[in-house]
């Protein structure tokens, strides 16, 4: 459609900068922009009434009809008085544009056209795609800062605005292990600060899955979120998989490395998968056990132990069937040394936390999958983390600002390359 439109605002400047004349004509935006949403509008709506000439095939499909008689008969009650106006909110700033209103010459409803005919709710004042990137902006970056930023580029959205976003945006959005990836997960928690709780009293709780070669190369990543919830420390783990059981059962075989946390197997029910116990975390948790063993961390024991745990989690990412069969071997042979040695240095912690692990502890490798096994999970913890900790949330914002920021780093969420929309 052709629309002329022309604006009575005469900005003043005092010089010649550019920066002077790019200032005075931003201020010319918002009242341009009225002018031309409502002649696109009138337009659309002189088709919609009957007011205005349509093609036959064109007339029934773009006809208003009375939601009270189902009549197509209008009459204009008001579309040009500015006294009465809707007032949205664009990236150019705040812009009013005159509230249309109809009547029905048959039964004689009213109604008003402006939200009807740019496809916003009753009452909206922000459009989705708006939405959701000052949702992102929120989720990136701290609500205070994510309101200077926007100012800056001559947008002054106020905080609240930015956190109403986030957890609208937030809070319609959901993960779910999809049978279409690959079937390999793995879940992992943090503690967050929340009000009320401590100092990291909740958890989030987070589940991802490897993608296919096809999604990796459109989401540039190798993995996505599949779910993601707040609660308790302990347990608390069937609510996060709830939603992927269906499709975890779908998978033959289905590998979930994780912590030994055991509340994740526990909130698994009867699913049958393949638990593998990260063996990053395996070094990495024994340092604590060797603390409550009261090791010195200089000692000569010390060093001997992390040196055995260390040989013993190296494994090359993929190895050929004939040397699968002699690395278990040889890493079952690993294992009982470290333990045996544990146990004649009286290290009562980590032998029993070597024992718990060692049932789980090469299943990927057992079963022909692959053999090395890292913690993607605790790589998107360090995400999580740059920002969560600035300051307290409650569990439903810090649950929904996550939703937005993760989906951004790994689902490929980005309303910046979304289409604006189609034309009015």
């Amino acid at each position: 459609m052709k629309s002329q439109f022309s604006t009575n605002y005469n900005p003043e400047v005092t010089n010649c900068k550019l920066d002077s004349l790019v200032a005075a004509f931003t201020q010319v935006l918002p009242e341009a922009l009225s002018e031309y949403v409502y002649q696109c509008l009138h337009q659309v709506a002189a088709r919609a009434i009957g007011n205005a000439a349509v093609s036959p095939s064109a007339e029934e499909a773009e006809r208003l009809s009375c939601p009270r008689c189902g009549g197509h008969a209008f009459k204009w009650k008001t579309h040009r008085s500015r006294s009465v106006s809707a007032s949205l909110v664009t990236s150019l700033g705040t812009i009013r544009v005159p509230q249309m209103q109809v009547q029905c010459c048959q039964c004689g409803r009213k109604r008003y056209l402006v939200r009807e005919l740019l496809e916003l709710p009753s009452y909206a004042r922000l459009t989705s795609l708006l939405e959701q990137k000052l949702a992102l902006c929120g989720s990136l970056t701290s609500f205070r800062v994510g309101e200077c930023m926007a100012a800056l580029f001559g947008s002054p959205f106020p905080r609240s605005t930015i956190w109403h976003c986030v957890q609208k945006v937030g809070a319609s959005m959901s993960f779910a292990i999809s049978p279409d990836e690959r079937g390999e997960a793995q879940a992992d928690g943090t503690g967050i600060p929340v009000h009320g709780a401590g100092k990291r009293g909740k958890e989030l709780k987070v589940l991802i899955q490897r993608n296919t070669p096809e999604t990796a190369g459109k989401t540039r990543s190798r993995w996505r979120v599949a779910g993601l919830d707040v609660g308790a420390y302990n347990g608390s783990w069937e609510k996060l998989f709830e939603p992927s059981l269906n499709a975890i059962r779908s998978f033959k075989p289905f590998l979930l490395t994780i912590d030994g946390d055991d509340g994740i197997r526990d909130g698994l029910g009867d699913a049958k998968i393949l638990v593998q116990r990260c063996l990053w975390h395996i070094p990495h948790q024994l340092k604590h056990c060797l603390w409550g063993d009261r090791v010195a961390r200089t000692s000569e024991l010390w060093q001997t132990i992390m040196g055995r745990a260390y040989q013993l989690v190296a494994i090359r990412s993929y190895l050929d069937d004939d040397e699968v069969s002699a690395l278990l071997q040889d890493k079952q042979r690993r294992l009982i040394e470290l333990v045996n040695l544990c146990e004649s240095q009286g290290c009562a912690k980590s032998v029993s936390y070597l024992k718990n692990a060692e049932p789980d502890l090469f299943t990927a490798l057992r079963n022909r999958l692959h053999g090395k096994a890292t913690s993607q999970a605790e790589r998107l913890m360090r995400t999580v983390n740059l920002r969560i900790n600035y300051g307290k949330w409650s569990m439903a914002g810090a649950l929904n600002a996550m939703k937005i920021r993760l989906a951004f780093y790994y689902n490929g969420f980005n309303p910046c390359q979304q289409n604006a929309g189609h034309a009015i």
